[in-house]
């Protein structure tokens, strides 16, 4: 079954989820392991609260 089959059978929900983790992680996350897509977007919410901590808040 290649990509364009598995799409048809995703429901709205994971569709969804596909293309929200694919433009947070500017990347095709399709072919991705859930581990490796969950381990890139807590690399990502690290790096964005560690942009937005305060100078005296570290």
């Amino acid at each position: 079954m290649d990509e364009k089959e598995k799409t048809i059978f995703m429901s709205e929900q994971e569709k969804t989820l596909l293309y929200k983790t694919s433009s947070i992680l500017r990347k095709d996350t399709s072919i991705m392991s859930l581990n490796d897509i969950i381990e890139e977007l807590v690399h990502v919410i690290e790096s964005k609260t560690k942009e937005d901590r305060l100078p005296d808040q570290e």
